[in-house]
C-alpha cells in the first residue's frame, strides 16, 4: 500500500471518529438512479472496459408470495452514470455465478429459476452484448461458488440441488465444457471460496442440508485436481463473504450460524496461508449476514461492505478495523458492491426485511 493510500485511510478514519465523537450520525446515501428492474441475489461483474453487467436476480409479486426469477441483464456505464439494457440471458435465474474470464467474456452458472435449480450455463459477450448457451454442469447447482484459476479454468464446487452436494467440477474456456475434478471433503453450499496467490483456492463454511452451519475449511489444490482440509474457522457461518488482501491472507467477513436471521454475525476471521490456520480479528461495527457479493475491495487496500445491515462500513484490510461511512435507508440483503475504476462503489439492489427487491442504485465515492 502507498504512503498517499495510508494517508487516505487515515484521514477518513479520522472525519469518521471525529463525526462519531459529535454524536452526529453517518450521512444517509440516496439513490443516484435505477436499475431497469428490481433486483435481487443478482450478479454484478465488472468488465475489462470499466462497464458492469448486471444478470438476472428475482423480485416477488406486490402480495409478497410468488417469485420470479429475471432473464434480463443491463450494463452500468461509470462514465456517462447510466443503465443501459444489454442481451437477455437463455434462462431465467438468480443466485448463480458470474465469472469474468481472462477473455473478458463472463461465464453465468447455475442458480435457481421458477422451475428449481438449474445447470445450465453461458456466455455473455460484452463486444456483441449477447448471452450464448453452451451446455450445462454435471450437476444441478444453488448456492455454489464458482472461481478463476490461474491457468484461465473455472473451478465450481458445492452447491445444493436435491442434496447438498461436495462434488466439483472445472469449466474449459477452450473447450467450452465442464468436466468433474476432484470432490470437496465436506458437502457444502452458501459457502465462500476464494483465490489464493499462489493459485490453489481456499473454500470455508457453508450450510448442509439439516442446517448445521460448518466452521470447517478446505484447499483446492489445481494441480492435483483434490481437496485437502485446514484448520477450522473459530466460528461456523455461511452466506457469508471472503476477499484476498494484498498481502495474500484472507478476510472471512460476517455471515450467520444456525439461526439465519437471529444468528447474524460481526465476526471478523483471517486466513494465514503460510499456516493454514484462522485468527481472529476486530469485529464489524454491525452483524451481516447474505453477503456474498456485497464486500468491495479497492485499490487503496480497504474494503466497502454494504448488505446486510443499513450501515455502510469501510474495513482497513491491513489491521481489520472497521468505520460506519453512510447508511442507506433500510437493509439489503443479497445486494452488490462492486469497485469502479476510479474507487467509487457501485451498489445495486437486494431485498429489504419483508423480501422486497428494489431497482435503487447508489454510489459511494471514493
Amino acid at each position: 500500500m502507498t504512503i498517499l493510500c495510508r494517508i487516505g485511510i487515515a484521514l477518513l478514519a479520522a472525519s469518521a471518529a471525529h463525526a462519531q465523537a459529535r454524536g452526529s450520525a453517518p450521512p444517509l446515501l440516496k439513490p443516484f438512479a435505477a436499475m431497469s428492474e428490481q433486483r435481487a441475489f443478482h450478479t454484478a461483474t465488472l468488465l475489462l472496459d470499466g462497464r458492469v453487467l448486471i444478470a438476472g436476480g428475482f423480485r416477488r409479486d406486490p402480495d409478497g408470495y410468488a417469485e420470479y426469477y429475471s432473464s434480463t441483464a443491463e450494463l452500468y456505464n461509470p462514465k456517462t452514470r447510466k443503465f443501459s439494457n444489454t442481451g437477455e440471458m437463455g434462462y431465467r435465474r438468480g443466485g448463480h455465478t458470474a465469472t469474468l474470464l481472462t477473455s473478458g467474456l463472463v461465464l453465468i452458472a447455475g442458480g435457481w429459476s421458477d422451475m428449481g435449480v438449474v445447470s445450465s450455463a453461458e456466455l455473455y459477450d460484452p463486444a456483441g452484448e449477447r448471452f450464448t448457451t453452451i451446455g450445462s454442469m454435471n450437476a444441478r447447482r444453488g448456492g455454489c461458488t464458482a472461481t478463476l484459476l490461474l491457468d484461465g479454468r473455472v473451478l465450481i464446487c458445492g452447491g445444493i440441488d436435491r442434496d447438498v452436494i461436495a462434488s466439483a467440477e472445472l469449466y474449459d474456456p477452450q473447450t467450452k465444457r465442464f468436466t468433474p475434478t476432484g470432490s470437496m471433503n465436506t458437502a457444502r453450499y452458501q459457502h465462500a471460496a476464494i483465490r489464493l496467490a499462489g493459485g490453489a483456492v481456499l473454500v470455508v463454511g457453508g450450510n448442509t442440508r439439516r442446517n448445521a452451519v460448518l466452521s470447517s475449511a478446505e484447499i483446492y489444490d489445481p494441480a492435483k485436481g483434490t481437496f485437502f482440509p485446514v484448520a477450522d474457522m473459530e466460528q461456523g457461518r455461511c452466506k457469508e463473504a471472503a476477499v484476498e488482501l494484498a498481502n495474500g491472507m484472507v478476510l472471512i467477513v460476517g455471515g450467520s450460524d444456525e439461526t439465519d436471521w437471529r444468528g447474524k454475525l460481526s465476526i471478523i476471521e483471517r486466513y494465514e496461508p503460510s499456516t493454514g490456520t484462522f485468527t481472529r480479528v476486530p469485529d464489524l461495527k454491525r452483524p451481516r449476514y447474505k453477503i456474498p457479493a456485497s464486500l468491495a475491495p479497492r485499490l487503496d487496500g480497504t474494503l466497502v461492505i454494504s448488505g446486510g445491515d443499513p450501515a455502510i462500513e469501510v474495513l482497513n484490510g491491513q489491521s481489520g478495523e472497521s468505520i460506519v461511512v453512510a447508511t442507506l435507508d433500510k437493509a439489503y440483503y443479497y445486494s452488490t458492491a462492486t469497485a469502479l475504476r476510479d474507487g467509487s462503489v457501485l451498489i445495486l439492489g437486494g431485498y429489504d426485511d419483508n423480501i422486497r427487491s428494489t431497482d435503487a442504485a447508489w454510489i459511494l465515492k471514493q
